[in-house]
């Protein structure tokens, strides 16, 4: 099926300022929605309330990954290593902790003691086991689909 293209009316110079405007509303959006659901849920609201913005949040998160690795593309100024998936692993993680942390004992008035700061614990290392572990197949993704383009290239030449 083929798409039917229409008639752009920009020059390459305004196409690409209108690339550029359209990227920082996109993550205006991401950011401005985690934002949000983070703030919620701090005080005090719960998952079921923010599904809503949890789907799409969770929806344009999938649709970003899967068509830059699918294209080839990785970010503009990280490197797709296990190193750098360690460490970008860590600042959701870190973050989450930090949420539980401030609504169990600031907000909920919960008293500090070792256990809820186990479960806290828990809930971080799982974050960033789940997180480094999507990277790394995000990663390898992208490794194979990086060399079948290079190998695709290198045919046409």
């Amino acid at each position: 099926m083929m798409r039917k293209t229409s008639k752009n009316n920009l020059d390459e110079m305004q196409d690409s300022r209108l690339l550029k405007i359209e990227e920082t509303g996109l993550w205006l959006a991401f950011w401005g929605l985690t934002a949000a659901m983070l703030i919620q849920f701090v005080i005090g609201t719960t998952l079921k309330e923010i599904a809503g913005e949890a789907a799409v949040l969770v929806i344009l998160s999938v649709y970003i990954a899967f068509t830059t690795v699918k294209n080839g593309l990785w970010t503009r100024s990280w490197s797709p290593t296990k190193r750098t998936n360690m460490l970008c692993s860590f600042v959701p993680a870190a973050i989450l902790g930090g949420i539980h942390g401030v609504r169990r004992f600031l907000i909920l008035g919960e008293p500090f003691s070792f256990k809820p700061l186990w479960g806290i614990l828990i809930v971080m290392a799982a974050v960033y086991a789940l997180c480094f572990a999507l990277l790394e197949l995000l990663r390898v993704l992208y490794r194979k689909r990086r060399d079948q383009l290079e190998e695709t290239g290198d045919e046409r030449e």
